[in-house]
């Protein structure tokens, strides 16, 4: 059986077994990068340094491994872990300088050209939480006092409030103005309503959050790098959608 095979190299010869297993990782790698977790033009370096890594980490994969489940799904759970790794190391500026969001007279042609490339740093980190990602966009969107249009509920891709997604919009364009406290309960009331689910207010600020702090580690970067804060997020995403506009 393969199972069998790939243990027995697993312990006696784990390099035949990365070898084995390099379509795998390619395929991987090239996967994340096409959905834009990672930049596209690395794709050879980004293998390369996935193999250096797990012939690191081969010892912690040969302990931690429960030789029952099928080694071909928990390795490509490492190596994705791997890639996201990767994936939390990259930034385009070494430190997003707030003013640069504040001032609304700066004229320098490169200012437009980083917001557009954190705010795809910003978009990259957002897809990484999956089914949250619709609920964290509306959230940001109504934090930072942007219009929240049908179409935001739509992404949801709730089939039982269908023709309902226009009220549930004005319903989020009510916070318009009140402060983050305010702000949350409306969205607790409206994601209440998307997931089949009760969210109490509590619970949204604190899923909130946690999103928020995973968030910024990825821009930030560990060790930090950057300096974001979720009051510079939501200028970011003022900015961006400013450009986009006069775009």
């Amino acid at each position: 059986m393969q199972n069998d095979s790939d243990i027995r190299m697993l312990r006696e010869d784990p390099e035949k077994l990365l070898l084995k297993y390099q379509p795998v990782i390619r395929i991987i790698v090239k996967s994340l990068a096409y959905k834009g977790y990672l930049p596209k033009r690395e794709i050879s370096d980004l293998v390369q340094d996935v193999n250096r890594k797990l012939v690191e980490r081969m010892p912690r994969i040969r302990s931690q491994y429960n030789y029952k489940s099928r080694f071909r799904t928990y390795f490509s759970v490492v190596v994705r872990n791997l890639c996201l790794e990767e994936f939390r190391k990259l930034r385009i500026v070494a430190e997003p300088a707030a003013d640069l969001y504040e001032q609304p007279g700066n004229d320098s042609p490169a200012d437009p050209v980083i917001i557009k490339q954190e705010f795809e740093r910003l978009k990259r980190a957002i897809r990484m939480f999956y089914r949250d990602e619709p609920a964290l966009w509306v959230t940001f969107r109504v934090l930072a006092d942007l219009d929240i249009q049908p179409e935001d509920i739509t992404r949801f891709g709730k089939t039982d409030i269908a023709g309902r997604e226009p009220e549930l919009a004005r319903r989020l364009n009510q916070s318009f103005k009140k402060n983050k406290r305010e702000k949350l309960e409306i969205v607790s009331e409206v994601l209440s309503e998307l997931d089949a689910k009760s969210r109490s207010k509590e619970a949204v600020r604190k899923w909130f959050e946690n999103r928020l702090e995973e968030i910024l580690t990825l821009m930030n970067g560990k060790p930090p790098r950057s300096a974001y804060t979720l009051e510079i997020l939501l200028i970011l995403i003022e900015k961006a959608e400013s450009e986009k506009n006069n775009s």
